[in-house]
């Protein structure tokens, strides 16, 4: 089977981590895989891993130009960080003629890589834009709903025409979480015989225990801390979506000199706190380390005690997994799909307070009980499997393609 995956942004979030992952195992079934994304080329370590590889990787350039457009980056869909775009522009913020003309340069990206590859079938990631293009070749066509996509929806009324399309002419919906499953069938009015829950996974290549140096870690990342410190990871974007705040937050009622926070992700954590109440915060053994690709990210893991996820909102949480599968509790929030796997403590969302004390509680655990709570953290992780995930979406393919 020839298929193609789309995805509206670079790698960098959960959803190209899904298509990436499910490229990979679609190939080692046999099939012939393609991914379609747009990119900005920001330079980083992992460019020419997708620029110089363009049998599997079909890659949109921005800036788009003409005489009297200048499209810099990717559009977004929520206003939240992007570490490949440098604008950080949304849909929104396009106006009339813009977006008309992003639809335009997106149709002959499209065309050009529908004629070179000849997919049997396409699955978009996110029920978006590029999914009322497809639809617009006669091709058959799934959408991958991720939770920001359903934020982009009501976010900006202006794409709901779109997306409505794109979910009523699909074959068939995945959904990466029940909670989405609920928002999929909420928002586009679709048949439930058309949406399918299929999770997400994570590397299982990268994301393991590792007995490593600590102090090594700490001066690979220039982290001031001595060895015997309490770690905290956090990997995700620095955004007010993802709670970055309320660490903040719960790190100044916690005042332990003896904690150290290690928050990977790219972001400005100066459209994350609020200017008015710097005093509600603490920054002191907070470190800022950036995005990393996932070979670092599993040595912060490794050095830590547990992690955090206190997302405002929150489609699944591949980050979640990747934390459980090195053995991690998560201190995490009761938003949208987290709660149907994640392992540790669950909290109300926007409450330092409640996320101190679960902090607290995992620290101070009996070593019997840490340890059982971490080997159930990682047993968990590894019922996530993208193979079978990708098996699971073979077939899906077929029922599409017979319908």
């Amino acid at each position: 089977m020839r298929i193609l995956l789309t995805n509206t942004g670079p790698w960098g979030t959960g959803s190209f981590t899904c298509a990436h992952a499910i490229l990979k195992e679609l190939l080692l079934l046999g099939h012939d895989v393609q991914l379609f994304f747009p990119d900005a080329h920001v330079n980083s370590s992992d460019l020419d891993y997708y620029y110089k590889n363009p049998k599997h990787y079909h890659i949109w350039r921005f800036p788009l130009k003409d005489q009297t457009h200048n499209i810099e980056s990717f559009p977004l869909m929520i206003p939240d960080p992007h570490p490949r775009s440098r604008t950080e522009t949304t849909f929104k913020e396009l106006d009339e003629d813009t977006l008309k003309f992003y639809f335009q340069e997106a149709r002959k990206a499209l065309i050009k890589v529908i004629k070179q590859f000849k997919p049997d079938i396409v699955e978009c990631q996110h029920i978006w834009s590029l999914d009322s293009i497809i639809d617009e070749f006669g091709i058959p066509y799934v959408c991958t709903a991720h939770h920001s996509d359903q934020m982009g929806f009501m976010y900006d009324a202006r794409m709901r025409p779109y997306a409505l399309a794109s979910a009523k002419h699909a074959r068939k919906i995945f959904a990466i979480s029940e909670f989405v499953k609920a928002e999929v069938m909420d928002l586009y009015h679709v048949d439930e015989n058309k949406v399918v829950t299929i999770t997400n996974g994570y590397s299982k290549k990268y994301f393991k225990r590792e007995q490593i140096d600590k102090n090594a870690i700490l001066e690979e990342f220039d982290i001031n801390a001595d060895k015997n410190a309490i770690f905290v990871s956090f990997a995700g974007k620095i955004s007010k979506t993802k709670g970055v705040d309320t660490i903040l937050e719960a790190n100044r009622i916690l005042d332990n000199p003896n904690i150290h926070f290690l928050i990977l992700g790219s972001g400005e954590l100066e459209k994350v706190i609020d200017s008015n109440r710097i005093e509600d915060y603490s920054f002191k053994n907070a470190h800022f380390l950036g995005h990393r690709h996932p070979r670092e990210i599993v040595k912060i893991h490794n050095i830590s005690k547990l992690s955090l996820m206190p997302s405002r909102s929150e489609g699944f949480g591949i980050s979640a997994l990747e934390a459980m599968a090195c053995g991690l509790p998560l201190v995490y929030t009761d938003v949208g799909g987290i709660h149907e796997f994640a392992i540790g403590k669950c909290i109300k969302k926007e409450d330092p307070k409640a996320l101190a004390n679960a902090i607290e509680s995992i620290i101070t655990m009996p070593d019997a009980d840490y340890s059982k709570l971490s080997n159930k953290s990682e047993e968990v992780a590894h019922t996530f499997s993208w193979k079978e995930l990708a098996k699971k979406r073979v077939y899906y393919y077929k029922q599409a393609l017979s319908a």
